[in-house]
């Protein structure tokens, strides 16, 4: 979401990969409205090759810096939901892809609470552009 909300600074196309099976996906593009494109990788092709990796059952659901984004989310007045079947061990991350499709830029998530924030993300961006 905090990428929708600066989407004007990012010069380049953005797009979500998630693993969620594409019935889940199209409700949830639906229902937030967001300016980019959502894909879904339900075998994780992509997160392999990116070499997104999977936190442990500690590192997910007993580690305090979970719990704490998840009370910022609710602050904000968003819940965090998961769906049946969701795997909630598999890490995730963020890449930069230049336009002559190398990666310029990769972050690599070590949790469920673990982001770039989207200053981060448009430098990476930036310096994609930039050569």
């Amino acid at each position: 979401m905090e990428v929708a909300e600066r989407i004007d600074e990012l010069d380049g196309r953005v797009a979500c990969v998630t693993f969620a099976e594409p019935a889940l996906l199209a409700r949830f593009e639906r229902a937030m409205e967001l300016p980019f494109s959502l894909y879904g990788d339900p075998r994780r092709a992509a997160y392999r090759a990116f070499g997104f990796g999977r936190a442990s059952i500690a590192r997910v659901w007993l580690d305090p810096r979970v719990w704490r984004r998840y009370a910022g989310l609710l602050a904000r007045g968003r819940r965090p939901s998961t769906s049946a079947g969701q795997d909630t061990l598999q890490l995730g991350g963020d890449v930069v892809i230049d336009r002559d499709a190398h990666l310029r830029w990769r972050y690599l998530s070590t949790g469920p609470d673990d982001r770039p924030g989207v200053d981060e993300l448009v430098a990476a961006v930036d310096g994609a552009a930039r050569g």
